[in-house]
């Protein structure tokens, strides 16, 4: 039994991040990019996964994201795409992702997205 969860949590793992892939085009991209610079309204987010909060040098960060230190590890960024605003509070992104099953997938895509 075990041996099968433990398959069923590897092969998981690509058809999350598939299925995050879709979910950050439908939910993400139109203010957010992987690769190259960040845009005013937005950082880029690839390599976003155990990445410093706030350490894009091309992107002017609200005080609240520069305030919170650390880095952004899967559970922070699920605090964060669950309610941006709860998890800090004075920051400039609005949008939330409520279903947690799309925020495991986007966050899973982010992980394999540099």
């Amino acid at each position: 039994m075990r041996w099968g969860l433990l398959l069923l949590g590897f092969f998981a793992g690509p058809a999350f991040a598939a299925d995050g892939a879709q979910l950050f085009a439908d939910q993400c991209a139109s203010c957010h990019v992987l690769a190259g610079a960040s845009s005013e309204q937005a950082p880029a987010l690839g390599a976003v996964v155990w990445r410093k909060v706030a350490a894009r040098p091309d992107f002017a960060y609200s005080g609240a994201l520069k305030s919170l230190g650390g880095s952004w590890s899967p559970a922070r960024l699920d605090g964060f795409l669950k309610d941006s605003q709860a998890f800090a509070p004075g920051n400039g992104m609005f949008f939330t992702v409520s279903d947690p099953a799309d925020r495991k997938a986007i966050i899973a895509f982010l992980r394999v997205s540099h």
